[in-house]
């Protein structure tokens, strides 16, 4: 293919049931919404309806039940049910804020006529989804997640907004489950017919297996600690890349038998400290029920005091991996090493001398005809300090990226980079914490439990809001035999050229057998040695 695009060099060239509790729990992606004191009104705003009706305890609620309804608590305190004489109906529960994002999501994925919602009443900001008179809302109130069910009304409706105007929660308020019934008290959870077990305090609950929050819910008082398994190594890195990236977090190793699991602690969008457990397992494990990679456990707390429990650690120190639930398929390519920097190992990582394309994901405008373009390339890396300098050259001879990064330490021997200046395909580049740069980052540990000593990462450079493309890199170490791809399961290949759904046909550079393996056990040639089209 030529190089039809030079970038620069081209200018550059559900139905809602009134009774929750049976209800599924799928995944999540809803952020979740704001407890406000705002004093600003915004277009969301919605003002609060004067609406008649008398002020009343039921359950642990203090709310405004409306004239011409009744209210009355259900399977429990935290839900309650007002009803009118048409048997319209809201339900309000207290629930865990994690089953709350996924309950509404839940809800837009089984009846695709659900829309999103938001909305600002009385300072406090409710989000979720609606279809006609049906809704379902939720909202942080008084340190609780309250959610709010409708049947047969709109969540504009006076009566709709009044009600939750007017709600107020008791402290001691406990989390009702929207995905089923309390089951046995303390005891062991026996997860996937042996492939794990754990001993758990309080109350076991059974949830969805789909759900992200996964196959046992252990409650005890107002804490709720989940426990599931991971199935592939690309579930793990997604999860640790989300908590990495996003978070200010503090890791801990433990040693549980003969594994090391991962403790992350981090403040969350609520202001809640978040604890993740990853036990990653060095074999796949599997039986007739399924497999795992990991074990994952999950809790919050309003401080790190309280989300690292006595009941939480218990559940963690009790994990038993069955042993003879291992396959013979050979061990997972890498486990999670934990291994330090002190040593002074980023430059044993990083300037070893790189091969591997580019390749152009996807495009606007002008540019949508160069989606596919793919060129061979090598690059160096050269470590100075804290900081380090990328160098990537195409098989055309072009000086593609240039460009200065910071060296983010992450407990792993390469630490990752986040770019601070230079140039790539004719544009500036900048500090990725600056909003608006052109910029990008490089973490290894997106790809290490896919396969050892592969990293990949992509830019967007934009002409205009319509005229951009995303470059997609992919590079292993010089002498790296990428026939090692076949050793992992074609489901975690990495996201590389979807473009033609090739599967490992992919994963070569296009001069890979003709220009790279006659030389590849030979030093390194330099950047401009590149050669092919």
């Amino acid at each position: 293919m030529s190089k039809k695009m030079t970038f620069r060099k081209k200018s550059l060239a559900v139905i809602l049931c009134l009774m929750m509790a049976a209800a599924t729990i799928s995944g999540c992606s809803l952020e979740p919404p704001a407890q406000g004191n705002e004093t600003e009104e915004d277009e969301n705003s919605l003002e609060v309806p004067e609406v008649k009706g008398s002020e009343d305890e039921v359950g642990v609620f203090t709310l405004l039940v409306p004239k011409g309804m009744d209210a009355e608590t259900t399977i429990s305190d935290s839900e309650i049910m007002l009803v009118d004489d048409d048997m319209n109906a809201i339900i309000l529960q207290v629930a865990e804020k994690d089953d709350a994002k996924e309950y509404v999501k839940s809800m837009m994925e089984d009846d695709d006529n659900f829309e999103e919602v938001e909305f600002t009443l009385d300072g406090t900001t409710w989000k979720g989804c609606f279809y006609k008179k049906k809704f379902v809302v939720w909202a942080k109130i008084d340190k609780k997640i309250v959610v709010a069910t409708g049947d047969g009304f709109k969540y504009t409706d006076d009566i709709t907004l009044a009600v939750l105007a007017s709600i107020e929660v008791d402290s001691d308020a406990e989390s009702v489950n929207l995905g089923g019934g309390i089951g046995a008290h303390g005891g062991t959870f026996t997860y996937g017919e042996g492939l794990y077990t754990v001993s758990y305090p309080g109350s076991l609950r059974v949830t969805d297996p789909a759900s992200e929050f996964g196959d046992l819910a252990a409650v005890e008082g107002n804490q709720t600690i989940y426990v599931t398994s991971i199935d592939t190594w690309s579930g793990i890195t997604d999860l640790t890349n989300e908590i990495e990236r996003y978070y200010e977090y503090e890791l801990e190793t433990i040693s549980i038998g003969d594994f090391t699991g991962y403790l992350y602690t981090y403040e969350d969008f609520w202001g809640d400290i978040t604890a993740d457990f990853i036990m990653p397992l060095d074999w796949t494990y599997r039986n007739s029920w399924g497999e795992m990679d990991a074990v994952y456990i999950h809790t919050s707390g309003a401080t790190k005091e309280e989300a690292l429990s006595e009941g939480f650690m218990e559940v963690i120190n009790s994990v038993y991996v069955d042993p003879s639930n291992v396959t013979d398929e050979g061990p997972n390519t890498v486990s999670h090493s934990g291994s330090s920097n002190a040593s002074g190992t980023y430059e044993e990582y990083w300037e070893r001398g790189w091969y591997g394309f580019w390749i152009v994901y996807d495009a606007g405008s002008e540019f949508e005809d160069d989606i596919g373009l793919a060129y061979d390339c090598l690059a160096s890396f050269d470590v100075e300090g804290d900081e380090l300098q990328l160098q990537l050259v195409d098989s055309d001879g072009d000086m593609d990226f240039d460009c200065r990064f910071e060296i983010v330490d992450d407990g792993y021997d390469s630490g990752w980079l986040i770019s601070l200046s230079g140039s790539a395909f004719g544009f500036d580049i900048g500090n990725y914490y600056d909003s608006g740069a052109t910029s990008f980052y490089i973490d290894p540990e997106e790809t290490y439990f896919i396969l050892k000593d592969y990293i990949q990462f992509e830019a967007t450079f934009y002409e205009d809001d319509d005229t951009w493309y995303t470059i997609k890199t992919y590079l292993r170490p010089w002498g790296s035999d990428f026939d090692d791809f076949y050793s992992i399961s074609e489901s975690d290949l990495p996201d590389m050229c979807v473009l033609w759904d090739a599967g490992y046909a992919d994963m070569y550079p296009f001069n890979y057998d003709d220009w790279y393996v006659p030389q590849m056990n030979d030093p390194f040639p330099g950047i401009y040695a590149i050669e092919g089209n």
